[in-house]
């Protein structure tokens, strides 16, 4: 028989908890005090009584930007864009005074600087127009700006109107300088404030612009949901749950015609409304599942070594190594519990034996592993693979698994690339969330069953439906 003692992940604080002890460890069969079975002879154990023991997924299925669709994206803005434009003009127009509102001012003036004021108007200068009141009116230098920041106003107003139809590239800077223009005449044309919200929304319809202008199409079925705090654009022309990755900073998802178009920073799955989880997740299984045999289990929570002999043949198990026997074979454990208790020996059925130091020595329990997958916080089901059977744990709910052995189970992250393999060597509740590091799906253990709680930048949902 070959020695196979092979590290293992801590055994969870519930193996030893005198609480969870029922329906999961049980006493092997008793041998009975006896001469050792083979050559080696029972080693001392140490021992201080009363020692204190401590299926694919989906990820809402994000899309890369295609040409297809960065073009429509274009087309829709473009369009809304042109709305807002024109509804913005007819708004200044009721706002500042025209032609003859400002020449009923110039009562009093020479005819000819009347005309050159007119002439000053119309060609939108505002340089002329300040110049043109100025002379007419050389008291009056206060009216003379006014007129030539309106006139500036305009100006912007009238260069906005033609670019947002023919000269895209040039309607980002267009807005920037009218929100510079009207914020110089918002003191003395008070209902200029009146245009704050419409200016922002134009502003933000801009931006959006750009950032799908400027991003790479890409081809492929699947995107990678960007990590960190990147910009998010919500629009109300995608419909609810759509996610396309613009770039590994920015993102567009689709809010289904609730509220407008709205930009921010944020966790990009967490914008999803993904249970996204930032504790550290349980690590990748190692070794080979077992599903038959016995496994002998030194807890790392005892913190204390164990010699045993298996069918008279003497092994050392410190803390959080365990050995793998071979099924179908009849196996005698024996061992010392420790002064002054003696020592015990029993036959090992298949199944998983732990040790664990109690009031009277040295202890081997049978153990059975029982594990809760909480997908409590998700609104999408869970798919796994245990055993070789594909199961699913639903929206909302949760799924106990039970196992004479460590339980391993296989999933899907949600890329659509290889499953990955989780341990769990414990019985507790495992949390299934998203991962804040890379935005798929993985397990996360609990502590004493309390859920890890996101600790990422606020995202503002303003604008977004939630999830039914």
């Amino acid at each position: 028989m070959s020695r196979q003692l092979m590290p293992v992940v801590a055994i969870g604080a519930t193996l030893l908890s005198a609480g969870t002890l029922f329906g999961q460890l049980a006493a092997p069969p008793r041998v009975g005090p006896q001469p050792s079975l083979g050559n080696a002879a029972l080693r001392p154990n140490s021992f201080e009584a009363n020692k204190s023991v401590a299926m694919n997924n989906k990820i809402v299925k994000p899309i890369p930007l295609t040409a297809d669709a960065q073009r429509n994206a274009l087309t829709n803005i473009d369009r809304s864009l042109s709305e807002q434009v024109g509804q913005l003009n007819e708004k200044i127009k009721t706002i500042l005074p025209d032609e003859l509102g400002i020449l009923a001012k110039t009562e009093g003036w020479k005819p000819d600087d009347q005309q050159a004021l007119v002439v000053a108007l119309r060609s939108g200068d505002p340089t002329a127009v300040y110049e043109a009141w100025a002379k007419g009116n050389p008291r009056d230098t206060a009216g003379a700006e006014i007129a030539a920041r309106q006139t500036d106003v305009k100006r912007i107003m009238t260069r906005l109107m033609q670019d947002v139809e023919k000269n895209k590239a040039a309607v980002r800077q267009n807005v920037a300088d009218l929100t510079a223009a009207l914020g110089k005449i918002s003191g003395a044309t008070p209902a200029v404030s009146d245009l704050s919200a419409t200016v922002s929304s134009l502003k933000t319809w801009v931006d959006a612009r750009q950032l799908i202008e400027s991003a790479v199409a890409q081809k492929g079925p699947v995107a990678k949901i960007p990590t960190g705090n990147v910009t998010l654009i919500s629009d109300p022309s995608l419909a609810l749950g759509t996610a396309i990755v613009l770039s590994d900073q920015a993102m567009l998802i689709g809010n289904e015609g609730a509220g407008g178009l709205t930009i921010a920073t944020g966790n990009a799955a967490q914008a999803l409304q993904l249970p996204i989880v930032t504790g550290t997740p349980l690590p990748k299984a190692e070794g080979e599942e077992i599903t038959s045999g016995t496994l002998v289990v030194n807890p790392s929570t005892t913190r204390g070594t164990v010699n045993y002999n298996v069918n008279g043949h003497h092994f050392v198990a410190e803390p959080g190594m365990n050995q793998r026997l071979a099924p179908n074979h009849r196996w005698v454990i024996e061992y010392d519990r420790g002064r002054p208790f003696g020592s015990s020996a029993y036959t090992l059925a298949s199944g998983t034996y732990c040790f664990r130091p109690t009031d009277l020595g040295w202890q081997l329990y049978k153990y059975r592993y029982d594990v809760v997958l909480d997908n409590s916080q998700n609104n999408q089901e869970f798919n796994y693979i245990y055993q070789g059977q594909d199961l699913t744990v639903p929206a909302g709910g949760s799924r106990t698994i039970t196992s004479p052995y460590p339980i391993v189970v296989r999933f899907d992250r949600g890329n659509g690339g290889e499953f990955v393999a989780k341990s769990m060597p414990f019985s507790g509740t495992v949390q299934i969330g998203v991962n804040a590091t890379d935005n798929l799906w993985d397990l996360f253990p609990t502590s004493e069953n309390r859920r890890e709680t996101a600790n990422l930048k606020a995202f503002s949902t303003e604008g977004l439906p939630k999830r039914q």
